[in-house]
């Protein structure tokens, strides 16, 4: 059984520009979030097809980007935010 205060974490090498753009592009605190909501997520995508979803971001073929176009393309052309 785990300690109760054990909490997993995700550790992963990043470069220094990535680390950079990071802290200036994410809200302080809000950072925990974002990544949870985006593994979740991407949990849901390798369950339904994990070679599918791994080769298609691996090669570029996918990225966030393209999915908020998609959301765009869904709303009229809108933001997804609005």
């Amino acid at each position: 059984m785990a300690h109760k205060d054990w909490r997993p974490r995700l550790s992963i090498e990043i470069n220094e520009e990535q680390f950079n753009k990071l802290q200036r592009l994410i809200p302080w605190g809000v950072k925990n979030q974002i990544f949870n909501v985006i593994i979740d997520d991407l949990i849901k995508a390798l369950e339904k097809d994990s070679q599918l979803v791994i080769g298609a971001f691996l090669s570029r073929r996918l990225g966030l980007t393209d999915i908020i176009s998609k959301g765009k393309e869904k709303n009229g052309g809108k933001d997804v935010s609005d």
